[in-house]
């Protein structure tokens, strides 16, 4: 029926990028006032650019004919068309599936007046419009369940990292 589309939010990856940015300057001038500084200083400002990146910059949603991915900062959900049961896109994106919620950090929600106006966001447009799509073209007139739940990743290295990083924030400032 159609391409996958990935949807991001802009303000929120503008965001992440200033904090990543922020970052790096960061950084840049703590290696120039020296190592101790870097050593003392530089594990919370990593983290806090590896956050900006984590959850402002990489979340997405991606809208195919077999299903809805939603990346969140700590794992990625795969929910399929069949276990779709319904769209809330009042404060963003739900998807309210028969395996419960699944809510997608990478939509933007609506501005006051549109969500008082019941206008929901452009993300869950997006996932409401290839929801109907398929309905409309009998795709999913039977859904089956063909799992016991829904696929779901968590990302271990992003979380590794953070782990490290904040270890780092506690422990550095007292060594150096």
């Amino acid at each position: 029926m159609g391409t996958a589309v990935r949807l991001r939010s802009r303000s929120a990856r503008a965001l992440g990028a200033a904090m990543v940015v922020l970052a790096v300057l960061g950084l840049g001038s703590f290696l120039l006032g020296g190592a101790d500084y870097l050593l003392r200083f530089g594990a919370p400002v990593a983290l806090f650019g590896v956050l900006g990146w984590a959850a402002f910059w990489e979340p997405y949603v991606e809208v195919s004919d077999g299903g809805v991915t939603v990346a969140n900062t700590l794992r990625t959900v795969q929910v399929p068309w069949s276990a779709v049961e319904d769209v809330d896109g009042r404060y963003g994106l739900k998807l309210l599936t028969a395996y419960g919620a699944v809510t997608a950090w990478a939509a933007g929600a609506p501005a006051g007046r549109q969500r008082a106006r019941g206008l929901e966001s452009s993300t869950s447009a997006a996932v409401s419009a290839r929801l109907g799509e398929l309905r409309a073209a009998g795709h999913l007139d039977n859904p089956r369940l063909e799992q016991p739940g829904l696929t779901s990743v968590w990302h271990r290295p992003l979380i590794a990292t953070i782990t490290v990083l904040l270890v780092g924030t506690v422990v550095l400032p007292f060594v150096a």
